[in-house]
């Protein structure tokens, strides 16, 4: 397919300032309908001038009345569709130590989102398509989807069932842990199957839940600059995970809980020298907690292990931990910490998985009412066994969104990525830098 130029782009947004001036007049006649908003993390009137700023909920959780998108009603249900056109210039396209390309990346990015209004159970559904243009290097060109439903169903007052199902077309970076091979021709494409399912009962102060989850990865083939085809087949697997968390509340805003799991790996088929499948256990203890308006958040530490079924293969353990924490300094400003301490699987040769460790802490600030700025900064550390190889990954971005009116809105970003690994020629950097414009309804 041919490249979207720069100047497409600059045309559509100029189409869309056209139209966003004409959705704030429409924006006037149905605040005066009390119409209601249903983005984000609330419901409220349309025709509301301004919400009271309130610690306790995060920058971009809050409503916004007159930016916010109304949707389109049906029935029951919320219609939410919405279009994004972006253009990216990245100085380092292959992420090679040497010798790098830069390019620019037209992407187009529809989705629509469907949420129910009902007082009791709830079904949300959702899809959207991505498709990114290389201006010169049109072997890089992709097309990602994903579709996807999730609900709950409340059987009583203290009991509930949720459950979720998705389906994605996705392309690995050539700059992830992930992307082992530096002679495929082009992005390695991969089809991704999620589906989930929980029954969640509280017994006054104690809460349980006991859930199950599958995944299904499956990998094209990829065409060589060496010459024969790479067989991504081997990388085809199931993953199985069941889940048993009990917790306590302490406090009507602080539950304290237990939490183990279990998973099983299977590949479809085994590697020429080894099996790579494998059984695993994580046990942790943890907090879900609100602390005043102050900080709300999930953070948890314990134990894991992978148990691989080849011999040659190593077993992978090491601490467990997650945090996942809002700290809402000010009315306009929330600070984000996030960590995780996760067991992933390799393609290299000679090793079973690694340990993946990551901290990441950013900031958003509302400047004004339409205007958003952010920064983040995130370091991870892989450490793969059967093999002296580690990677570490340092992460930075700033960002500004300007909401321009109720159907338009635009962002400027800027992000940062260099990994130092000790394996010869697998350093780099790269820097990006993309603009948004996002139309909705």
């Amino acid at each position: 397919m041919p490249h979207v130029p720069f100047r497409s782009l600059l045309t559509t947004t100029a189409l869309l300032l056209v139209a966003g001036a004409g959705g704030a007049m429409a924006a006037d006649l149905t605040a005066n309908t009390g119409a209601k908003n249903w983005s984000g993390s609330g419901m409220a009137p349309a025709g509301a001038a301004e919400t009271q700023d309130l610690r306790g909920q995060g920058v971009r959780e809050r409503a916004r009345p007159g930016y916010d998108a109304i949707g389109l009603r049906a029935g029951s249900f919320v219609v939410l569709p919405s279009l994004e056109v972006a253009e990216t210039y990245d100085d380092n396209i292959f992420a090679t130590e040497n010798n790098k390309d830069s390019d620019f990346i037209t992407s187009v990015r529809p989705r629509v989102d469907v949420i129910s209004t009902w007082s009791r159970h709830s079904l949300n559904l959702t899809a959207g398509l991505q498709r990114s243009y290389f201006a010169d290097h049109s072997s890089e060109n992709k097309t990602d989807y994903d579709f996807g439903m999730d609900g709950r169903l409340d059987i009583l007052r203290d009991t509930n069932v949720t459950g979720a199902l998705s389906h994605a077309q996705k392309h690995e970076d050539r700059g992830s842990a992930t992307f082992s091979s530096t002679t495929a021709a082009e992005p390695v494409e991969y089809k991704q199957t999620d589906a989930s399912i929980a029954f969640n009962q509280r017994f006054n102060r104690v809460t349980t839940t006991l859930g199950a989850a599958y995944t299904r990865l499956n990998y094209e083939d990829v065409a060589s600059t060496a010459g024969p085809i790479l067989d991504e087949d081997l990388r085809d697997r199931d993953v199985y995970t069941q889940k048993l968390r009990a917790g306590y509340d302490v406090s009507p805003d602080t539950n304290v809980f237990v939490q183990g799991s279990l998973n099983q790996r299977r590949y479809d088929i085994g590697m020429p020298i080894q099996d790579r499948d494998s059984k695993g256990y994580e046990a942790v203890v943890g907090s879900r907690f609100k602390l005043s308006t102050l900080a709300s958040g999930e953070v948890y530490v314990g134990y894991q292990r992978q148990n691989y079924d080849a011999a040659g293969l190593s077993d992978v353990t090491g601490l467990s931990y997650g945090a996942n924490v809002n700290w809402y300094v000010t009315p306009l400003s929330t600070v984000r910490f996030n960590a995780a301490s996760t067991i992933e699987e390799s393609d290299l040769g000679g090793t079973s998985g690694y340990l993946r460790q990551v901290v990441g802490v950013g900031i958003d600030h509302e400047l004004l009412r339409n205007v958003i700025l952010r920064g983040d900064l995130s370091y991870e550390n892989d450490d793969y066994k059967g093999a002296t190889r580690k990677d570490d990954y340092y992460g930075g971005g700033v960002g500004v969104s300007y909401l321009l009116n109720r159907f338009v809105a635009m962002g400027l970003d800027y992000d940062y990525t260099k990994r130092d690994s000790n394996a010869a020629g697998a350093d780099y950097s790269r820097n990006r830098v993309m603009f948004t414009i996002r139309g909705q309804l």
